[in-house]
């Protein structure tokens, strides 16, 4: 059954007739996948073996490059299972900036294996000074994964160890 597309500068439309069927945000970005949660979740239900997204969807969305990568891995005859996990892990621990700058420079210099990504990963990390990626590991309970905390503003610990103006400190106080 065909589908009418209606587009204007903010929304994009599918209707079926005069009825509409899905309605999105514009978006001008060239590979760019907008997927609304309702619409994955309803695919979901109504096939047992559909998954939201695989690991090689999930990287091609973080780092496009990351398609042209798998691409010559795969002309080489490289087994793309193993970097594809390893690359997963790479961008929960470094974020998709850090590894779409690391996948670059790897195509840049033919280095495609993840484990040279990786390696990359770390030098830049080195470069900047800053401290190893700890990976955070949840239990599977929703309750525990689903929990929102709520950042708040660190400088109220510092008059915690700072004494407060005006306020002479003695020998006896610990610092």
């Amino acid at each position: 059954m065909p589908l009418t597309l209606i587009a204007d500068a903010e929304t994009v439309r599918l209707c079926d007739a005069t009825e509409e069927v899905a309605e999105h945000l514009r978006c001008y970005d060239a590979d760019c996948t907008i997927e609304a949660r309702a619409h994955v979740e309803g695919l979901v239900a109504a096939k047992r073996q559909a998954q939201p997204l695989t690991r090689r969807d999930r990287l091609r969305q973080a780092v496009p490059a990351v398609g042209n990568l798998l691409q010559r891995l795969a002309v080489r005859g490289e087994p793309l299972g193993p970097h594809v996990r390893r690359l997963v892990q790479l961008l929960d621990d470094y974020g998709a900036a850090e590894l779409a700058a690391a996948v670059e420079t790897a195509l840049a210099r033919d280095a495609l294996g993840a484990g040279g990504i990786a390696h990359l990963l770390e030098q830049r990390r080195r470069a900047r000074r800053q401290r190893p990626p700890v990976p955070v590991v949840l239990p599977a309970d929703p309750r525990v994964r689903d929990l929102d905390v709520s950042a708040h503003a660190l400088e109220s610990y510092d008059d915690l160890s700072c004494p407060r103006p005006g306020t002479a400190r003695s020998d006896d106080d610990p610092a």
